[in-house]
């Protein structure tokens, strides 16, 4: 059979059939495009509005942990004058061995039951460490300093349960054996009755010199503990703010 010449019917269906074919392909890899365009614009979207939802969760903190850095502050300073005044110097008092010091003893011997919390309340911070969320900091510096303020809390809590258990168990168990309690907390409500007692005993007592010592030691660490927390806030404080001006 001899082939058709150029122009046939044939040779034109096959010449159009081509050209739908190219722009059906060409409008596919258009609408491909589109979508991978819309995609992206509501992957964008959704990403900056996350980060907006974030920074705004991150000032919340922010404020936070200032005012939670300045209580740490106010604290470890109350603690260092209790273990730096009243016990220290009723060990020196003690140490002297003088009855006129009895008295002085006796003024500033609530120094070993004076126990200052050092538990923190970050609500806001402590709820967003413990949201899965906390995944999408993509600041590796401050989601560590994150954790380690966590971790930081909760050995807060050891410390105050060990001062706690030391109050109750050692120290107000010696108070109420040797000395008049209404007269110490000067409560409302509150009647000395014996208050002609002989306080003598209490400066060759072994008891209380290790008492004494052992509220030095708890307040010790307890200040070492408020100055590491400080230092961690303060850190964390300026990483927040790096961060946040990032995102202006």
């Amino acid at each position: 059979m001899s082939d058709q010449p150029e122009g046939t019917p044939s040779v034109r269906a096959g010449n159009k059939f081509s050209k739908y074919l190219f722009y059906a392909i060409g409008e596919i890899v258009l609408v491909v495009i589109g979508i991978l365009i819309a995609l992206q614009l509501n992957t964008w979207n959704a990403e900056r509005i996350q980060k907006k939802e974030l920074d705004a969760t991150l000032s919340g903190i922010l404020s936070e942990i200032e005012s939670s850095k300045r209580k740490v502050d106010g604290v470890r300073n109350s603690i260092a004058r209790i273990a730096q005044t009243k016990n220290k110097r009723n060990l020196e008092l003690l140490a002297m061995r003088n009855k006129d010091s009895i008295e002085l003893i006796y003024e500033s011997i609530s120094g070993i039951s004076d126990v200052i919390s050092v538990s923190l309340d970050l609500p806001a911070t402590t709820e967003f460490l413990n949201d899965p969320n906390i995944s999408e900091i993509k600041n590796e510096r401050l989601k560590l300093l994150f954790l380690q303020i966590k971790q930081s809390l909760k050995f807060g809590e050891v410390v105050d349960n060990y001062g706690t258990t030391q109050l109750n168990t050692l120290i107000e168990p010696f108070i109420l054996k040797h000395f008049n309690y209404a007269l110490l907390a000067e409560g409302k409500d509150m009647k000395a009755i014996n208050t002609e007692l002989d306080h003598s005993s209490i400066l060759n007592n072994l008891e209380l010199e290790n008492l004494i010592n052992l509220k030095i030691e708890t307040d010790n660490t307890k200040i070492t503990y408020l100055t590491s927390m400080s230092k961690l806030l303060e850190q964390t404080i300026e990483e927040i703010e790096n961060e946040l001006k990032d995102s202006e």
